[in-house]
C-alpha cells in the first residue's frame, strides 16, 4: 500500500513530535481496517483511484494532522494571515529557506574574501520572510474559499489529483504581468531603472540572459494554459517544473559572473551620485536576488524531481513486469 504510506508519512510531517508515532499508528490501523473492509466488500484488492478516494474522504493531511494539535498554531495581526493547518509547512519552508539564503551569503563573502556583513546576510533572509509569508497568506485565503484541494500532496498521491482551476489561474496571472513586464524592459528601461533612467542604463548582461529566461517563462505560461484545460495531465507540471528550473539553475552561475548588471550612461553629469546609484542597483541585483536565486532553483528542481518520481515508476513497473512474463514464457518453450 504505497498509497496508504505515502498518505500517513505526509500526515507526520505536521503532528506534534512527541505523539507522532502513536497517532500514525492510530491512523494506519483505521484506514487499513477501511481499505480491508472495502476490498472485501469488493471481494478483491482496491485500485489506486479505489484508494484515492477513500484518502480524500478522510481529508487532507495537514487537516487531519490539525484534529491531533491541541494548540495550533498561527499567524495573525487583527485578523488570520496563516491557519493552523497551514503554519506547519509555513514553519518548514520559512526556516529552510531563510538558513539557505544566510548561509549561502556567507558562503559567497568567504569565497570572494570579504569582510563578514550582517546587511548583506541577513537582506536575503527578510526577502525570503516577506515572500513565503505573503504565499502563505495567499494560500490561506484560498483555503477559505475553497477548503478542498490538498496544498501539499505527498508525491505518491500528486499523480492521482487533478491540477486545480485555482493554480492554473493564479500562476497564469502572475506570471503573465511578470513576463509582459521583462519583454518590455529591452524597450523600455525605465521599468527597471526607473527616475535614474536620465544618468543610468543597463549593462550588456541584459541582453545576453533576455531571450533565455523569456523562452523559460513562456514555457511556464504554456504549462499553465494547457493544465487549465486539461487538469488532468498532472505529470506535466512537475516534469515542465523541473525542466524549468534546471535551466535556470544553470544560467545562475553566469549571471551572477556578469556582474555588474547597471552602468552610468556615458555623460552624466553628477557621476559620484550616478556611480552611488548604480552600486545600489547591483548589490540589490546580486546580495537581494541573484544571491539566493539559485538555492531556490535547487530546492525547487529536487521537489519537482520527487513529484516527477511516481509518473515514472508505474510505467517502469509495467514494464519490468512485462520483461518479467516474457522471460518465463521463454524459460517454459
Amino acid at each position: 500500500m504505497d498509497m496508504l504510506q505515502s498518505y500517513l508519512r505526509a500526515v507526520r510531517r505536521y503532528l506534534p513530535r512527541a505523539e507522532r508515532d502513536d497517532i500514525v499508528a492510530e491512523l494506519s490501523e483505521d484506514l487499513r481496517s477501511q481499505m480491508e473492509a472495502r476490498g472485501a466488500a469488493l471481494k478483491r484488492s482496491l485500485r489506486d483511484d479505489e484508494q484515492m478516494e477513500l484518502l480524500k474522504a478522510y481529508g487532507d493531511p495537514m487537516i487531519v494532522a490539525r484534529r491531533y494539535r491541541h494548540k495550533g498554531m498561527s499567524l495573525s495581526i487583527g485578523w488570520e494571515l496563516i491557519g493552523p493547518e497551514l503554519f506547519p509547512m509555513y514553519l518548514i519552508i520559512l526556516g529552510l529557506n531563510c538558513a539557505l539564503a544566510v548561509g549561502v551569503g556567507l558562503a559567497v563573502l568567504l569565497f570572494i574574501h570579504q569582510p563578514l556583513n550582517l546587511t548583506v546576510l541577513l537582506r536575503p533572509a527578510l526577502i525570503q520572510v516577506v515572500c513565503v509569508t505573503l504565499i502563505f497568506t495567499i494560500l490561506n485565503l484560498v483555503r477559505r474559499k475553497c477548503p478542498q484541494p490538498w496544498y501539499y500532496p505527498p508525491a505518491e498521491l500528486a499523480r492521482m489529483l487533478p491540477i486545480p482551476h485555482w493554480v492554473s489561474i493564479s500562476g497564469l496571472v502572475v506570471w503573465s504581468a511578470f513576463t509582459l513586464w521583462w519583454t518590455g524592459v529591452p524597450l523600455f528601461p525605465r521599468l527597471v531603472l526607473g527616475p535614474a533612467f536620465g544618468y543610468l542604463e543597463l549593462a550588456p548582461a541584459w541582453h545576453r540572459f533576455y531571450l533565455p529566461i523569456l523562452l523559460l517563462l513562456a514555457a511556464g505560461i504554456a504549462q499553465r494554459v494547457v493544465n487549465l484545460v486539461r487538469p488532468s495531465w498532472n505529470a506535466l507540471l512537475p516534469a515542465t517544473r523541473l525542466f524549468i528550473n534546471l535551466i535556470a539553475l544553470g544560467l545562475q552561475y553566469p549571471m551572477i559572473k556578469s556582474y555588474p548588471y547597471v552602468v552610468v550612461r556615458a555623460g552624466a553629469t553628477d557621476l559620484m551620485h550616478a556611480h552611488q546609484v548604480a552600486d545600489a542597483f547591483n548589490g540589490t541585483i546580486l546580495w537581494g536576488i541573484l544571491s539566493w536565486l539559485w538555492a531556490y532553483h535547487l530546492i525547487s528542481a529536487a521537489v519537482y524531481a520527487w513529484y516527477c518520481v511516481p509518473h515514472l515508476r508505474r510505467p517502469a513497473q509495467r514494464l519490468a513486469r512485462a520483461t518479467g512474463h516474457e522471460h518465463t514464457l521463454d524459460g517454459i518453450v
